[in-house]
């Protein structure tokens, strides 16, 4: 399977490839002119092959590759603490989230700082998890300092990943005739949500789900939710 490479839509009117990527291409994938690599931008990829390798990379198209229809889930996840935050946006954007949303929560270790700097490193993150995953985009990754600052109208089902659930599952809510809904996944930070979250969860029509028997780390929780709307996207 070809490299791929997500680029400027400035650059893909231009057809070249600068940068890191440009460096990856030429110094460490060692790659020729008439080499075949995917390239993607504004959520299309496209089959191209290279006709120059200076500084920058210059290609041609070949052909648009055709887009599998996708689930919409953000993931509104509890900022957790270290480097748990860039495992949770790598395998989130692995397992197919759309967007993102880092956001402080009454456990929240972690405190929202030097925002500017995290969100280059994550998206960046995201960036080579999308290549490596064959994704068409890159999701969209922010911060936001309360749940309260959320909009929670676009959404058509908000789950929320509770420990004190023990009934409602996923499948409970969420199956094949409704998988291309907008979902909202929230997960809690370590130790979980308070009782006064799930007073502001349940004003927003929340459902709550258990993630099964199993208390999950807060930076694996959101790829149970994941793997299973990814199952049913596809039957």
């Amino acid at each position: 399977m070809p490299q791929r490479y997500f680029i400027d839509p400035i650059d893909f009117e231009i057809k070249t490839i600068s940068g890191n990527d440009a460096h990856h291409i030429s110094k460490v994938m060692r790659m020729h002119i008439n080499d075949e690599i995917i390239v993607c931008s504004n959520q299309e990829c496209y089959r191209c092959h290279i006709t120059d390798i200076t500084k920058d990379v210059l290609f041609e198209i070949d052909e648009k590759l055709v887009k599998k229809e996708a689930f919409h889930a953000t993931l509104i996840q509890g900022l957790p603490k270290g480097s748990k935050i860039d495992t949770v946006v790598k395998y989130a954007t692995i397992f197919g989230v759309s967007n993102i949303i880092f956001v402080e929560m009454n456990r929240s270790i972690s405190k929202e700082k030097n925002t500017d700097n995290k969100l280059k490193r994550l998206e960046s993150i995201a960036k080579e998890a999308a290549e490596l995953a064959h994704r068409f985009d890159v999701p969209k990754i922010e911060f936001i300092k309360r749940l309260k600052d959320i909009n929670y109208q676009p959404f058509s089902y908000v789950l929320v990943a509770d420990e004190n659930e023990k009934t409602t599952h996923l499948n409970h809510v969420i199956n094949h005739q409704n998988i291309k809904e907008h979902i909202a996944i929230i997960i809690g930070p370590e130790g979980g949500i308070t009782d006064e979250e799930r007073n502001f969860f349940k004003d927003q029509k929340a459902h709550f789900i258990s993630l099964g028997d199993n208390i999950l780390p807060t930076e694996i929780a959101s790829l149970y939710a994941l793997s299973y709307l990814s199952i049913k996207n596809i039957e």
